[in-house]
Parts: structure tokens; C-alpha cells; sequence
């Protein structure tokens, strides 16, 4: 069984050169069929492999007999647009600095319809949350604090931050962020259990809050000169009233953090087209949800 590469001499370094290098459906395909399936199609259903290195849009699996997309059960799951499309709104947010927003989309990509820009940024928000799952370690700060969502005083979201401390240069490294409804053992704990790596040496605030922090997988440290993470929690209230101008939810602010914390921790990456890479991982491994679901978990512009 041969790999299948669809190889890129040189990454575009502006989306004028991306579009061109995949201006038309063929190339798009064959491009995502070498990223998803580098050793043959595997069923999503029955995981059967299938050495038929032909990249096709649909085929059906010669085990189970389900038919089967390049779409199938990945972010980009039921959709009627060209896949130049998706690929070129992957290149537009890894290479745009800042961030976006869906009136930007639907107008990069001339779409009619508002919410179908917006459903797309929500989807690239879950693929980018998925991507960047690798935890914090070693030493890491954690604190929280409240943000203002456009200068609103009653909303006033909760924000849990984690952020690596390299040493011995003392720098930033990976960052993470969640929304809470209250400082309490599970919450903290939680949010520990996903973003924060057993054995790592976390840093507190000396407020008794953080005793809440239970078992044996870390070794907790005191410091009541915590800054940075006070610091990341504000530069995202920052972001998100600029980009945004505070219009999210605070029930609906879990992506916009998401998308927060992979820009900063992407920029440790060693350049653009590995952090298209890294935001395609997600794309092409999490099955899609319809524009309802996401309007009943998810954030609002």
C-alpha cells in the first residue's frame, strides 16, 4: 500500500497564491482525501481499510456498504459549498492576525447568507478547540477573574485561565481558558482534569478558593504576586470587545475562548503552513454540527 501526498512546493504566503494553488474542486479533493486518508479510506462507520488509493468525493464501503464522503463525520459534514471554500476559510484564519468575524467570511467568500458565515466561523472555532488539546505542564499559573462583554456591568462572565511558565527564562508558554458558573471543587477540578497535565507544579493566588484543588496529580504552590494569568484573562476581554464589540453571550463564550488560546499558543509554532495543519487536524476529525445545534450550545456574534 503506497501513501497518498499531494505535495506543496512552497505554502502560499497570501491568499491570493492559496486560492490560486487550489482553484478547482479536483485539486481540493485530492489534497483533503492525502490529509484524512493518507493510507487508504477508512470507513467511519466500521473502521474497514480499504487500500483503493483513488481519492473520490464519495464511495461506499466495500465492508458495511455505507456511503461514505470526504465530509463524513468531519466539521465540513453535509455541505453543499466547494471544498476550495473551506480550505480557503482555513488559510484566511490561521493567516489573519487578530481575528474575524462572520461578516468578514461572507464577505471573503461572497456567501448570501449571514448565517451560513457564521455557522462555518463556529465550526472552525469547535475544529480549532479540538486541534489544540495538547495540556499545560511542568509549571503552571492558574487564577481566575471576570471580564466586561461590551461594557455591560451585569455581564460579567467568570474566566478560569492556565498558562505554562517556561523555565528558566520565566516566559509564557501554552495557555488555557474556560468559562465557569462558580468557583467551586468541581468546576476547578474539571478544568484541571482537561487543560492541566498530572504532575504538573501549580501556581495559586493564596486566596483559600484555590484549596479546592484536590488529589495527588499536582503539587500546589502560593504566590500572591500571580500576574500573568490576570494578564490573559484581560488581553481576551481586550479581544473579544474589539473583534466582537462584546455581542456574545456569556453562556455562549466557551469558542471565542477556544479561538483565544489557539492563536496564542500557535504562535510557538514554526510557521504558517503548520498552523494550517494544525487547525485542518480539527476540521477533518470532528463530526459536524447543524446551525440549531449550535445556536443552543455555542456562541453568538
Amino acid at each position: 500500500m503506497q501513501a497518498i501526498h499531494f505535495h506543496i512546493e512552497s505554502f502560499p504566503k497570501t491568499l491570493d497564491e492559496f486560492k490560486r494553488l487550489f482553484n478547482n474542486e479536483e485539486k481540493s479533493l485530492r489534497f483533503l482525501f492525502s490529509k484524512r486518508w493518507p493510507n487508504g479510506f477508512e470507513c467511519p462507520y466500521c473502521n474497514w481499510l480499504d487500500d483503493n488509493l483513488i481519492p473520490t468525493k464519495t464511495r461506499t464501503c466495500g465492508h458495511c456498504g455505507h456511503p461514505t464522503s470526504i465530509t463524513t463525520n468531519t466539521i465540513m459534514h453535509g455541505t453543499k459549498k466547494p471544498l476550495s471554500q473551506w480550505l480557503i476559510s482555513i488559510y484566511w484564519l490561521t493567516s489573519t492576525a487578530g481575528g474575524n468575524s462572520a461578516k468578514d467570511l461572507q464577505r471573503l467568500l461572497k456567501l448570501s447568507s449571514y448565517q451560513t458565515a457564521w455557522t462555518w466561523l463556529q465550526k472552525l472555532r469547535m475544529a480549532m478547540a479540538i486541534a489544540d488539546k495538547k495540556r499545560c505542564s511542568k509549571t503552571v499559573e492558574i487564577s481566575s477573574d471576570t471580564i466586561s462583554l461590551g461594557g455591560e456591568a451585569h455581564n460579567k462572565p467568570l474566566i478560569l485561565a492556565a498558562a505554562e511558565i517556561v523555565l528558566p527564562a520565566g516566559i509564557t508558554g501554552r495557555i488555557k481558558m474556560a468559562t465557569i458558573s462558580s468557583f467551586n471543587s468541581e468546576t476547578v477540578n474539571s478544568f484541571l482534569e482537561q487543560h492541566v497535565a498530572p504532575g504538573a507544579s501549580l501556581i495559586t493566588p493564596e486566596d483559600t478558593q484555590y484549596k479546592l484543588i484536590t488529589g495527588n496529580n499536582f503539587v500546589t504552590i502560593t504566590d500572591p504576586a500571580i500576574y500573568r494569568t490576570k494578564q490573559i484573562i484581560k488581553s481576551f476581554e481586550i479581544w473579544i470587545n474589539k473583534i466582537h464589540r462584546g455581542g456574545v453571550a456569556a453562556k455562549h463564550l466557551q469558542l471565542y475562548l477556544d479561538e483565544f488560546c489557539f492563536r496564542r499558543n500557535a504562535e510557538m509554532l514554526p510557521d504558517r503552513e503548520a498552523i494550517f495543519n494544525l487547525l485542518l487536524s480539527g476540521v477533518i476529525s470532528k463530526k459536524s454540527l447543524s446551525y440549531k445545534s449550535i445556536i443552543s450550545q455555542s456562541t453568538t456574534e
